[in-house]
């Protein structure tokens, strides 16, 4: 399986992806800096941008900081859009262009109630394949040469799996490639993911389509483009708490070794650099009480990572943050030395952090 993946490069249109490997869009998590990250580690073929409101871009009602980085950060780079309106979606494809991305994606999967029952996009759209052609056009008319892709699941419902509807309309419309997530809107992210739904997409169309869902390790990975006979897979949750699992996946389809798992010490330090970019970036304390999300994702692995979340969660300001990761690294320190060691004391943090935990 591995040598057909080589054989067959992953391209979205013009552009062609060095490893068909994909970093999905998380809301709340996939802005520069998590990009960096993910870079740093490597064998990532494409990043992506949070999802961004088009409309609430062209009206200037969300936060600039979704698009933070995307002019000057290194290429090949994605964009999410979501809306329902083709006009929005247009102009904000028409704005993107003068950006140079990679690639514009269209999200019509995301199952949360605010984008689906008070905006009628993400998954809703699903219900209406003709209406996701009429997005999917509008995009690409204004997208000039920048190649447009969509983001779906199976459909609205088990008893309602419109995937290969939707993706014939989103080809025929312009779409150079399709990602489907192996779960319905109604699903959520609990289900077992659906193999032979996103199989059944994959025949249906002619271009490109990539699988999302349960993709955890090289293993799944290989196990999914087996099943599915997708062209490549994105990966989302995994990536947050092992992002180094894009490179064990590379490796696995290249048939080559993969390189070993960071040690907890390098888990630790690529936290603090971490940290101190949010800060380099945003100030203190607002970069470290925008990291604590980031860092309770980081060393998944580590004894007493339990303990060291629910206080890395509290924390207000550089100097709180850094006792929590020392006190930490000493509990580790302690196991590697005597082979044993009691639950680590954090230190009290003060009031400063009972206050800012208040704000979570």
């Amino acid at each position: 399986m591995a040598s057909r993946i080589l054989d067959t490069p992953l391209h979205l249109g013009p552009l062609r992806l060095d490893a068909p490997v994909l970093s999905a869009p998380v809301a709340g998590f996939t802005d520069r800096l998590y990009r960096d990250v993910i870079r740093e580690f490597g064998g990532c073929g494409l990043i992506y941008t949070e999802m961004v409101s088009a409309g609430g871009w062209i009206q200037g009602r969300i936060s600039p900081s979704r698009l933070d980085g995307v002019a000057d950060e290194p290429r090949p780079l994605g964009v999410q859009l979501w809306d329902r309106e083709p006009d929005m979606l247009r102009e904000a494809a028409r704005r993107l262009s003068d950006y140079h991305v990679s690639v514009i994606d269209l999200n019509f999967g995301c199952p949360k109630r605010r984008i689906m029952g008070k905006h009628g996009a993400g998954a809703t759209l699903l219900r209406d394949p003709r209406t996701v052609g009429k997005l999917v056009a509008a995009t690409v008319a204004g997208a000039g040469s920048i190649p447009v892709t969509a983001k779906i699941r199976l459909g609205p419902a088990r008893d309602q799996q419109t995937a290969t509807d939707v993706a014939r309309s989103a080809e025929a419309n312009g779409a150079v490639a399709i990602t489907v997530h192996g779960r319905t809107a109604a699903d959520g992210y609990g289900q077992e993911c659906d193999l032979d739904g996103i199989a059944r997409v994959v025949q249906a169309v002619s271009i490109p389509v990539i699988a999302n869902g349960d993709i955890s390790s090289a293993a799944s990975a290989l196990h999914t483009l087996q099943r599915t006979g997708a062209a490549g897979v994105m990966v989302a949750r995994t990536a947050l708490t092992r992002p180094w699992v894009f490179r064990e996946i590379t490796a696995a389809l290249r048939g080559t070794p993969a390189p070993p798992p960071p040690t907890l010490q390098d888990q630790m330090d690529q936290l603090l650099r971490h940290h101190g970019a949010m800060v380099k970036r945003y100030g203190d304390p607002a970069g470290t009480i925008l990291m604590r999300k980031f860092a309770c994702r980081y060393l998944a692995e580590a004894p007493f990572v339990t303990r060291f979340r629910r206080t890395i969660s509290t924390v207000g300001n550089t100097d709180e943050f850094h006792a929590v990761v020392e006190d930490f690294a000493a509990a580790l320190a302690g196991i590697g030395t005597t082979g044993t060691c009691a639950a680590p004391q954090f230190r009290d943090t003060g009031t400063a952090s009972a206050a800012s935990s208040s704000s979570r």
